[in-house]
C-alpha cells in the first residue's frame, strides 16, 4: 500500500501516537481496561475558558466527568474566583453547548451524544456567570465565517449573514425579530436543525455552523 504522492503515510493524528508508547509498554489490553463502554482508554482534553488551571489533561473515559476535569485540583482546579457556571462547550466550537446541568454527565462518546453533543476535539470550554453569551457566539460565528472556503453556498452565505447579525446584537442593535432570523438562517444551512446536523455542505463546516449559532437564539431561555 502506499499513501499520499505514493511515499509512506502515517493517517493518525498526534493524540493517537502519543498513546502508542504506553500500550507497547503495557499491553492494549491493559489500555483497553482504561475507560468503559466503547470509550475505552484515556483522552487528551484541552481545557480552556474560565477555569483556575486551563491546560491539556489525559483522563480516563466514562470514570471521569465534566465536573471532575473543570474542579478537581489536578485538573481545572475550579472556576475563577468561584464563579457560577453558565455553559459549557464540551467538544470544541462545532458542539452544542451544555447547561451546568449536565456537570457530571461522564466523559464518553455515547453519553454526550446521548445528550445532544458531542466530545469531539475534546476542546471543553468553560463560560462563567460573567460571560456574555451574544459576545461568545458572535465570536466563534464570525471564526467560521473567516474559515469558509467559499465552494458551497449554505456555508458561503449562511455564515457571513449569520455573523453580520450576531454583529448587530452584540453592538446594541438587534431586534427582537433576529432570534427568529438566527433560527431560519441556521435552518436553511443544516435544515431541521437537529443533531448530528444534515449535511447539505461538503464539509461539515458549514452545518457545524448552527450548532454554535443557535446558543444565541435560545439564550434568553437557557442561558439567562
Amino acid at each position: 500500500m502506499t499513501g499520499l504522492y505514493g511515499e509512506p503515510t502515517v493517517v493518525n493524528n498526534v493524540e493517537t501516537m502519543s498513546n502508542l508508547p504506553w500500550i507497547i509498554n503495557n499491553g492494549g489490553a491493559a489500555f483497553a481496561a482504561l475507560g468503559e463502554g466503547r470509550s475505552t482508554g484515556t483522552r487528551l482534553f484541552a481545557l480552556a475558558g474560565r477555569v483556575n488551571r486551563p491546560g491539556v489533561y489525559e483522563v480516563e473515559m466514562v470514570k471521569n466527568t465534566f465536573r471532575d476535569l473543570i474542579y478537581d485540583p489536578h485538573f481545572g482546579g475550579g472556576v475563577v474566583d468561584d464563579k457560577k457556571i453558565k455553559a459549557i462547550i464540551p467538544g470544541g466550537v462545532s458542539a452544542p453547548w451544555f447547561g451546568p446541568e449536565l456537570l457530571d454527565l461522564p466523559l464518553g462518546q455515547d453519553e454526550v451524544g446521548e445528550k445532544g453533543s458531542m466530545l469531539g476535539s475534546g476542546s471543553v470550554v468553560v463560560l462563567d456567570e460573567t460571560t456574555c453569551v451574544v459576545r461568545a457566539t458572535w465570536r466563534i460565528t464570525k471564526f467560521f465565517s473567516r474559515e469558509s472556503c467559499g465552494q458551497c453556498t449554505p456555508c458561503r452565505e449562511g455564515s457571513g449573514w449569520l455573523e453580520r447579525v450576531l454583529y448587530r446584537l452584540e453592538h446594541g442593535g438587534g431586534r427582537t425579530e433576529d432570534l427568529d432570523l438566527l433560527l431560519d438562517l441556521c435552518d436553511n444551512i443544516a435544515p431541521g436543525l437537529s443533531w448530528p446536523p444534515q449535511q447539505t455542505t461538503i464539509c461539515v463546516l458549514g452545518s457545524s455552523i448552527p450548532s454554535s449559532s443557535t446558543r444565541q437564539s435560545r439564550c434568553p431561555r437557557r442561558f439567562p
